[in-house]
């Protein structure tokens, strides 16, 4: 089984329309997984699982 790469654009969608600033601040902060490919960089879907799942568990 193969993991789906999401670019900022994707992965932003995914989490309910965030900003490109916002997904980045997640990227950095560590809150959100990501995958760094050259220069750019990613979030599987299992990470953004996991970051949803986080924010479930914590409300």
């Amino acid at each position: 089984m193969s993991a789906a790469l999401c670019n900022w654009q994707a992965t932003a969608e995914r989490l309910g329309g965030l900003s490109r600033t916002t997904v980045f601040a997640l990227w950095k902060s560590g809150e959100l997984g990501s995958v760094t490919i050259g220069s750019r960089r990613f979030s599987t879907d299992a990470q953004i699982d996991a970051y949803i799942n986080a924010l479930q568990a914590a409300s």
